[in-house]
């Protein structure tokens, strides 16, 4: 009786056994698509990190560069260098385009041309005080997009 069985059992393990040949075509598609979600999801978000994170540098940069467009010319105000008039145009401070060096970012060239370039204007805001409106104007091109920041100061023509 033991033969009989062990025969009855050893029929029932193969049959099923030849019954699982593996992974069918659905099952594969499914585990391949659900593969491709959690590797694509995160990819395309460091993706999106990595673009903006260039931009920021790129805005950090000219927000500290148009912001040197000013106290350049104050700087030069202060010193004598400058007699302030309006609509004058940065002089030596305006720069088309900026190169950088070792020494950072210049105007003379020398260095490896960048995408900024920098517009310093004055503006008479009042005439009897002397009051002038610097502005600094930084522009450059993101991919294709122009982009510019703006930096100003109120100051007077006479440092005193």
């Amino acid at each position: 009786m033991t033969s009989k069985m062990f025969r009855k059992y050893k029929k029932q393990i193969n049959s099923s056994l030849r019954q699982e040949r593996g992974f069918t075509l659905i099952e594969t598609f499914v585990a391949i698509t659900i593969l491709m979600i959690t590797v694509l999801g995160p990819m395309t978000l460091l993706s999106r990190a990595l673009q903006e994170s260039l931009q920021i540098k790129e805005q950090i940069i000219a927000t500290f560069l148009a912001q040197e467009g000013v106290e350049l010319m104050m700087d030069d105000r202060n010193k004598g260098g400058t007699d302030l008039s309006d609509g004058e145009k940065g002089g030596p401070y305006s720069c088309s385009p900026f190169y950088l060096t070792n020494d950072g970012y210049v105007c003379d060239t020398g260095g490896v041309a960048t995408p900024f370039s920098r517009v310093v204007d004055v503006t008479l805001i009042d005439s009897e005080t002397g009051q002038f409106k610097v502005t600094s104007t930084v522009s450059w091109n993101f991919r294709g997009v122009p982009k510019s920041i703006e930096s100003y100061s109120i100051i007077f023509k006479d440092n005193k």
